[in-house]
């Protein structure tokens, strides 16, 4: 595989991506020195931090067995004013950092296991609920790619000083969702979790990305075959570096790699009956015994 092998839709413009931890520390050296620079925000940077995931119809409709989904319309509408605030505070947090910034800080006990990943990992809390108990929280947030989640790293896995957490990324990367990047990139961020995970005596739980035929917000692109490719580097580099490694893919994939229409109703996301799937095989992956502190080695 090469290593700079273009990821998924985004592929035409890769020759020009900035990794977006480089353009923030561009940002970081031009603030340096201007009234107020990094910190004019003030002490209460996040305005509104609801924590959890963000239910509605939307959800319900991924989530119900057999529910009928429909893509959303691509047709702009016309947007109010709590839309547009919440899209300009998206883009002052690029990594969502204050998603979960109140539920960091109400917890009174450390995490035992954090799941950290995208949309497939924020609905598992609605998906199974009673899963995400007895020291178990959830991290996911919809829509992230690798590099979103690598930002957030620290104040949403290494600060609550859990003994394990579980890395389930991939599927944004392949669509594009941040630009351009490429398999490396994607591959760098996995490995730049793993070792900070490692650092601070975190043992490794590498989730297997879903199966997909299309993407429905990104139609025109077929990700089953870098699905299938990224999965087996996810299963490579977790038997190389002793993580615990899950195979999703293989409980949930159907006839020609796309995802079983009993456990999806979009093709991308597991329904209810999806999640049971995932729970329990997640809920194995944990409990299965450990060794005593985690192995440091993970950057090759």
């Amino acid at each position: 595989m090469s290593k700079t092998r273009p990821i998924g839709r985004a592929s035409a413009g890769a020759a020009w991506t900035v990794t977006p931890i480089a353009a923030t520390l561009a940002c970081a050296g031009a603030a340096r020195g201007r009234p107020g620079g990094l910190t004019r925000r003030g002490p209460k940077p996040c305005i509104s931090a609801p924590g959890g995931s963000p239910g509605g119809g939307g959800i319900a409709t991924l989530l119900t067995p057999r529910a009928e989904f429909r893509r959303p319309a691509r047709k702009p509408r016309p947007r109010g004013a709590a839309q547009r605030g919440a899209e300009r505070a998206r883009a002052r947090d690029w990594a969502d950092l204050c998603r979960y910034r109140a539920a960091n800080q109400a917890l009174q006990h450390h995490a035992r296991v954090v799941f950290m990943g995208d949309s497939i990992t924020d609905f598992w809390q609605d998906g199974n609920p009673s899963f995400f108990t007895h020291g178990i929280v959830d991290r996911g947030i919809s829509g992230q790619t690798s590099a979103q989640m690598l930002v957030r790293f620290w104040p949403d896995v290494i600060a609550l000083h859990p003994q394990i957490v579980q890395i389930l990324a991939g599927t944004n990367d392949i669509a594009g969702n941040t630009g351009p990047t490429t398999e490396q990139y994607y591959e760098d961020d996995i490995r730049a979790m793993v070792t900070l995970a490692r650092a601070h005596h975190i043992h490794v739980i590498i989730g297997s990305m879903p199966p997909a035929l299309r993407f429905w917000w990104a139609p025109k692109y077929h990700p089953a075959a870098e699905i299938r490719r990224l999965n087996a580097w996810l299963r490579g580099y977790a038997r190389r570096h002793h993580l615990r490694f899950v195979d999703y893919y293989a409980h949930l994939v159907g006839p020609g790699g796309r995802f079983r229409r009993s456990l999806s109703n979009d093709g991308v996301h597991p329904n209810r009956n999806g999640f049971r799937v995932m729970t329990a095989l997640a809920r194995k992956a944990i409990n299965a015994p450990w060794p005593r502190s985690p192995v440091q080695t993970a950057s090759r």
